[in-house]
């Protein structure tokens, strides 16, 4: 799918247009192989950087060939649920500013609905606009992993398995992150150095803001697994602590149990054994087992085992 829109000062609204023009903003959603020949004739960008776009597995990166740059982020995206960083191709011609990406992203939604301002003819504003969209959407999933991992620690003892499922898919998905904001942080500083995109001086202290807050987010994912680590090894604790408190209780029980068993079994022998003949054995023998029970009852107290 390819989009084409204007938006600049004069034209203070954002305008959806059938052909590629210039000034536009060219957004490019999963495009089939005819739409992708449309975009390299209409623009003269590289095909396989478009294809680099489109594989989930491409390294965040900036380049640059013949006064196009091409700009390789990844993205955090839901995708059925599942919460995935997607590659992001940013493409400043000099006549365009081209997004490309597998699937429709969330980040584009504030500037297709306008909520954002920005202008199309403005491509080194847009880009760090993009860029601190990305960031913000970052650092608001990060933060409702931590929120979320901090309330499973509080009820630590109410854990079940679908809480450790959850603990293990939070890992999973900010160690993805983590990788990703590195690289994007990266990319973030080569823009900033002025190489690649002339910039104003505004436009770095932007910049300087963007690294800063996608290293405060670094870092909370980076505490936030951490987190998650202690809360599986302290569950994993505690239910080593039940399990062996249950398994102390069951001997104990059984122990206690064998004494009369064993003195039972004794007296059940067809043999010669003592008081056989005496009229009160029954209640000597009783006495005795339950002063034994008795005695191994507070032994096991004493040590905690029941």
């Amino acid at each position: 799918m390819i989009e084409v829109y204007r938006k600049i000062i004069k034209q203070p609204y954002l305008k959806r247009l059938r052909n590629i023009e210039k000034g536009t903003w060219v957004n490019v959603v999963n495009p089939s192989e005819k739409e992708i020949k449309n975009i390299i004739y209409n623009t003269n960008i590289e095909r396989q950087f478009i294809y680099d776009a489109l594989d989930p597995y491409e390294v965040p990166r900036i380049e640059k060939e013949n006064d196009i740059t091409y700009i390789i982020v990844r993205v955090p995206q839901k995708i059925k649920k599942e919460l995935v960083a997607l590659p992001f191709l940013i493409v400043l011609t000099p006549e365009h500013i081209i997004t490309i990406s597998r699937e429709k992203l969330e980040i584009l939604s504030d500037f297709l609905s306008e909520n954002i301002e920005f202008y199309t003819s403005q491509k080194a504003k847009m880009l760090i606009q993009l860029f601190l969209k990305i960031s913000q959407s970052y650092e608001k999933y990060v933060k409702n992993i931590a929120r979320s991992v901090q309330g499973k620690k509080i009820n630590l003892k109410k854990l079940d398995d679908k809480d450790i499922l959850n603990l293990v898919e939070w890992e999973e998905i900010l160690n993805n992150f983590i990788s990703s904001l590195v690289s994007n942080i990266s990319v973030s500083e080569k823009i900033l150095q002025g190489k690649f995109i002339p910039l104003y001086k505004e436009d770095e202290e932007l910049i300087e803001d963007l690294v800063i807050t996608s290293r405060q987010t670094l870092e909370l994912s980076k505490t936030t697994i951490k987190n998650i680590s202690n809360a599986r090894e302290a569950y994993t604790t505690i239910l080593s602590n039940s399990l062996n408190k249950i398994i102390k209780f069951l001997t104990s029980i059984t122990i206690i149990i064998t004494i009369p068993t064993i003195i039972a079994s004794i007296y059940g022998m067809n043999i010669h054994l003592p008081l056989e003949n005496n009229p009160y054995a029954f209640t000597y023998v009783n006495t005795l087992t339950l002063i034994l029970m008795v005695i191994l009852i507070w032994i096991f107290y004493k040590k905690k085992w029941l």
